[in-house]
């Protein structure tokens, strides 16, 4: 092997386990495990991970406006989706419009998974065996996709299509 053909080697070695660490790291500074497209800072900004270099609605970034609060609300009614490998469960998610709900994800593989919803700006985070919850308000109409973020995760067939009505 030449020197250009290692040092290529090393340097896709390095950036894979950078983003194995970005994404570890981010996980564990997300607070109730949730990030919203459009906020953080990049990959390595201090609020986890944020846009980075993977660009708009690609893993963990994106744009568009969230419609989400970072808390359960209280008293709202929950829909439950559950994550395993690798699926997505129910594949219909159906969400109220208008009101309160509260979405929550429950994680019950061995790998680390998320809920993301482009057009609504929701993005759940759970790591294997947790649950996390956010609070959604005044939701539009509409049908929408949702799918794992987790590179790879979607084209396994961690899709969903979310109906808010």
């Amino acid at each position: 092997m030449n020197a250009t053909k290692i040092s290529g080697i090393v340097a896709a070695v390095s950036g894979a386990a950078l983003l194995v660490l970005s994404v570890v790291a981010g996980a564990s500074t997300m607070g109730a495990g949730t990030q919203f497209m459009g906020g953080g800072m990049g990959m390595m900004g201090s609020t986890g991970i944020g846009p980075g270099m993977m660009g708009p609605g690609h893993m963990y970034g994106g744009g568009g406006t969230a419609t989400t609060s970072s808390a359960a609300i209280p008293g709202a009614p929950e829909v439950r989706v559950t994550a395993s490998e690798f699926t997505l469960s129910p594949a219909e998610i159906v969400l109220p419009a208008g009101g309160a709900v509260n979405l929550t994800l429950a994680n019950r593989g061995a790998l680390p998974h998320d809920l993301t919803i482009p057009a609504l700006g929701v993005h759940i985070v759970a790591a294997a065996g947790q649950t996390q919850t956010v609070g959604l308000r005044d939701l539009p109409s509409g049908s929408y996709p949702a799918y794992c973020g987790v590179p790879g995760h979607a084209d396994a067939g961690m899709r969903a299509t979310v109906v808010v009505r």
